[in-house]
């Protein structure tokens, strides 16, 4: 059987740079490109899992490539998620593992076809125009993204679709007479989705970035009437550090909902049930969502590398659920 190796050594080049050209991630000379490809050509070389396939010998297991858990920051999410395609990959006879991304995605893929102990893969984490889904793509393995990314062809994929997530949320808000918003973010700049939003329904926001932890949560209510002063309503895109902002506010003379109302868009409905006050929210059912991603899986492995079967595209929103947090915008300044 032919290797990366055999097809290195004709080519003249590593096998490193075989990869390379492969996964389409690192910049590649043209010439080196085309020394390559005659020579997989010639040599016939497929990766192992692409040779199973054509066997019709694909395993019964689904990897599930994401970041480190041990290393990112933590939330409940996270761990929602992975039961959920554990669950919904079971119920069609499949298993599943999990596939920590290191430093080198390149390195992590190719040794994944290479084992070729996956019947698919279901790509969590994603960054734009994700090398890993080009990859997948080529080497034809049936994949789902949980997420989004514009690669520039259709493939299977499974989201919320933030944008109306978001208008639910600030719909919400403006019915209640907030158009001053805050934004709990781990990010440095607020999303374009919910910019979108707040300019349509002529609404103000600022950003909030915190570290989303307890700690990172009652930091933000530690320092929220000195820095933010004109906001009345916060929209959280965490989960843990809500908590932690809820929970702890009153210990800084805030009332909620009386001094801010607060909507979490990125949190499981027990958490936002834990807290005191117990916290409005857009419904997030993760554990659904990626249920639905695990049988989305199972069915594309099934169908075979050249189903013609259109690709599934499928969005999840969430209902409203009004709790203690939020209330309508009272008259004066807050205590």
């Amino acid at each position: 059987m032919t290797t990366r190796a055999d097809v290195a050594k004709l080519a003249g080049v590593s096998e490193s740079t075989v990869s390379y050209v492969l996964s389409g991630k690192r910049p590649i000379s043209d010439e080196t490109k085309r020394r390559v490809q005659a020579a997989i050509d010639q040599t016939g070389y497929k990766s192992n899992y692409a040779a199973a396939a054509l066997a019709g010998g694909l395993p019964r297991m689904v990897t599930m490539m994401t970041s480190n858990l041990f290393l990112t920051p933590p939330s409940r999410i996270d761990g929602a998620l992975v039961d959920g395609i554990v669950a919904g990959v079971r119920e069609r006879g499949f298993h599943s593992v999990i596939w920590p991304i290191s430093n080198d995605d390149d390195s992590d893929v190719d040794v994944l076809l290479e084992l070729n102990f996956s019947g698919g893969v279901i790509l969590m984490n994603v960054i734009e125009n994700d090398p890993r889904v080009h990859l997948l793509n080529r080497e034809k393995v049936p994949f789902v993204v949980l997420g989004r990314t514009n690669v520039g062809f259709s493939y299977n994929f499974v989201d919320r679709d933030f944008e109306s997530v978001y208008r639910v949320a600030m719909s919400k808000f403006k019915q209640l007479g907030h158009t001053h918003i805050g934004v709990i973010t781990g990010h440095r700049a607020i999303n374009s989705y919910l910019k979108k939003v707040a300019k349509d329904l002529d609404m103000k926001l600022e950003l909030m970035t915190a570290v989303n932890s307890m700690d990172g949560g009652s930091l933000a209510a530690k320092n929220f009437k000195k820095n933010f002063p004109n906001v009345t309503g916060i929209i959280s895109l965490l989960d843990i550090a809500i908590v932690g902002f809820a929970t702890s506010a009153a210990n800084f003379g805030l009332s909620i909902p009386k001094d801010v109302s607060i909507i979490g868009v990125n949190m499981l409905e027990e958490q936002a049930l834990s807290t005191t006050p117990q916290i409005s929210t857009v419904a997030f059912n993760a554990y659904d969502m990626a249920k639905s991603c695990g049988r989305i899986m199972v069915e594309a492995i099934e169908a075979g590398k050249n189903s013609k079967n259109k690709k599934v595209s499928e969005y999840w929103i969430g209902d409203f659920m009004e709790r203690e947090s939020t209330a309508k915008l009272g008259g004066g300044s807050r205590g």
